[in-house]
């Protein structure tokens, strides 16, 4: 089905059920532009997630009323002064915008389900920055650093319509792929170390985003450690992807990862074979290497709103705090599944440091490991009725990633 009419009524329709009103009036403005200190350059203009939710406009200063009783929709848009039209153009006039055509808590219940418009564009945006990360798989081999690399992800989705990211790319090489949030992007490559590549990139588009990650050899040449150290996050993925669908609780399926996560480190020989695989779940050895939260809501804001339903508290406990939503999957939800296997030097060191969690570590076998960083794969998926819709499309088999690499 092609949606081609922004649904903005049949969102503020979905809002006003939630409030449980049948009458009044809701006020909303948009965001405005902003520049860099003491200058007059502009910064790139993203619309609040809220105000483009219920309008499907993207342009600043703008204010909109919805009518709940009449389902009467009034757009008031930025009045440029004549300066304005002289420096930026004219705005899209009003009659343009017709064709466009408490509160908080209700916004948030009403985009966590997502309409056949909004899965619509997020399945472009994800397409599209698909076709970017496989460029990169193609390219890494001649490329010298990931500066590049993530020029490169950049100038792909940007020539294919996509402006702006939905967050800023992490590129990172060998030990900074550990760092979760790395973003200096800024390290050398040394082709000859046989080193992974872990690439964190997602474009955003008409303010849906996408949030995408592979790993590879930056020779396209996966070594015996870099196979195992892959398949174990592999399959953590693809455990999870199987077993989503409605009435699955999240919090259980990052359990699924934890315990495949263990049991393929104590195959690989990294964790100790006297213990028994609950028993290291049990002391949260999981957290030592799977440090953060299964995936996340996404859609106008790539950490999309509506992880923790009212009155739902984080869990306390190594890895599964850091988890951003907990509740049982829908239809209509779409949600990132991002397993990740990482030997992060701090956390090793404190595990060390830990009696009771350095015997679970054959810390010899360990090292052999840590060089190679970590490794996440991600996608973004569509709950279903009956399971999921993946909209990545981005190869993740090892002879996938060999054959595109050469």
């Amino acid at each position: 089905m092609t949606v081609t009419k922004y649904p903005a009524k049949q969102h503020w329709a979905k809002v006003a059920r939630i409030l449980g009103l049948s009458e009044g009036l809701v006020y909303l403005k948009s965001d405005t532009l902003k520049e860099r200190h003491d200058t007059d350059v502009e910064l790139v203009f993203r619309q609040e997630s809220n105000f483009y939710y219920l309008t499907g406009y993207n342009e600043h200063g703008a204010h909109v009323v919805y009518d709940i009783k009449t389902h009467h929709l009034t757009l008031l848009p930025h009045q440029q002064s004549e300066h304005e039209v002289v420096w930026a153009g004219r705005d899209p006039s009003a009659s343009e915008l017709l064709n466009i055509s408490l509160l908080k808590e209700a916004i948030v219940e009403a985009r966590i389900h997502k309409s056949a418009f909004e899965i619509e564009r997020m399945r472009k945006i994800n397409l599209l920055s698909s076709n970017a990360h496989v460029v990169l798989m193609k390219a890494a081999k001649e490329c010298e650093s990931e500066t590049e690399l993530d020029a490169l992800f950049r100038y792909e989705t940007g020539r294919r319509g996509a402006k702006i990211q939905a967050y800023n790319p992490i590129v990172g090489v060998g030990s900074n792929a550990a760092t979760l949030y790395y973003g200096r992007n800024s390290t050398s490559f040394n082709q000859d170390l046989g080193q992974l590549i872990l690439v964190d990139a997602g474009a955003e588009q008409d303010c849906y985003a996408s949030d995408i990650t592979r790993t590879y050899p930056l020779n396209g040449k996966f070594t015996p450690d870099m196979r195992t150290l892959y398949e174990i996050v592999l399959e953590m993925q693809m455990a999870v992807l199987e077993a989503l669908k409605p009435g699955v609780e999240w919090e259980a399926m990052h359990r699924l990862a934890a315990k495949i996560a263990v049991r393929g480190l104590q195959q690989a020989g990294v964790l100790r074979s006297e213990f028994s695989v609950e028993t290291m779940l049990e002391h949260h050895v999981d957290g030592i290497f799977f440090p953060h939260g299964l995936g996340h809501m996404i859609g106008l804001d790539v950490h999309d709103v509506g992880g923790y339903p009212k009155g739902v508290e984080r869990i306390q406990a190594p890895g599964l705090r850091y988890l951003r939503m907990r509740r049982k999957m829908e239809a209509g939800f779409v949600v990132t599944v991002e397993p990740g296997v990482y030997f992060t030097e701090y956390i090793l060191e404190e595990a060390k440091q830990d009696e009771t969690l350095s015997r679970f570590v054959d810390w010899e076998v360990l090292d052999r490991f840590q060089r190679l960083g970590g490794v996440r794969i991600e996608d973004c998926v569509v709950i279903t009725e009956t399971g999921i819709d993946n909209l990545t499309t981005v190869p993740k088999t090892i002879s996938e990633i060999e054959e595109i690499m050469g």
